[in-house]
C-alpha cells in the first residue's frame, strides 16, 4: 500500500504549513488555481501541494495520468504551488491513506486539507471520512452552486473561506472539448 519516501517527494521541514489539494484535475483549470491560491494567501501557507490522484474512486475512469499531471502543472502558478504525483508514489488510493503517510514522513509539518466547497456534497462517501475530518484542519473555499446548506453539513471545526466565486469546472471544460455530434439531415 504505502511505500517508502523517495527523493521525488516534495521537500518540507518541521514548522512548515502545507496545504494538501488533491484531485483528479481532469483537466485542471482556473477554478482549481483559485481555490489553491485563496487557501495559500488567506491562511498564510508556506506551500500548496497539488496531489494529482491516480484515479478518484468516486469518479468514472479519468484521462491518462500524465495528461492530468501536466494540466495541473499548467495551472499551478508560482514557487509556492507544487504539483506532485506523491499519491501515485505512495500507492495511496484514498485521502486517509495519504494523510497518514504525510504525517509519518513529514513529522512537525502542519498539513491542511484544501478543497472547493463543491466537494462537500460527496464528502461522506469518502473512505474513512471521519478520520479525514479529524486528522488535519480542513479548509473549504467557496465555489459556485454551494451555499449555507453544504456548510451546515460539515464539522464545526472546519475552516471556511468565502471568496469570489470562480465559475469554471472540469465537467464544463470537458464538455466544451467533446466533438459536436452531427445531427442527421432530414429530407
Amino acid at each position: 500500500m504505502v511505500g517508502a519516501v523517495t527523493r521525488l517527494f516534495p521537500s518540507a521541514y518541521p514548522g512548515m504549513r502545507i496545504g494538501v489539494f488533491g484531485g483528479s484535475f481532469d483537466p485542471a483549470h482556473e477554478g482549481h488555481a483559485h481555490v489553491a491560491e485563496t487557501a495559500l494567501k488567506r491562511l498564510g501557507l508556506d506551500r500548496v501541494w497539488w496531489l494529482v490522484t491516480p484515479q478518484n474512486p468516486l469518479k468514472p475512469q479519468s484521462s491518462p495520468f500524465e495528461k492530468r499531471l501536466n494540466s495541473a502543472r499548467a495551472m499551478a502558478h508560482g514557487s509556492k504551488m507544487v504539483v506532485t504525483d506523491l499519491e501515485k508514489q505512495l500507492g495511496a488510493r484514498f485521502t486517509y491513506e495519504t494523510l497518514r503517510a504525510l504525517k509519518t514522513h513529514y513529522p512537525g509539518v502542519q498539513f491542511y486539507l484544501v478543497m472547493g466547497a463543491d466537494n462537500l456534497s460527496n464528502f461522506r462517501e469518502w473512505r474513512n471520512w471521519r478520520e479525514v475530518a479529524q486528522s488535519v484542519p480542513v479548509v473549504i473555499v467557496s465555489r459556485p452552486g454551494t451555499g449555507p446548506r453544504q456548510r451546515l453539513s460539515a464539522p464545526k471545526n472546519w475552516i471556511f473561506l468565502n471568496a469570489r466565486l470562480h465559475p469554471q469546472s472540469s465537467t464544463a471544460v470537458r464538455a466544451r472539448k467533446r466533438p459536436a455530434v452531427a445531427k442527421p439531415r432530414r429530407k
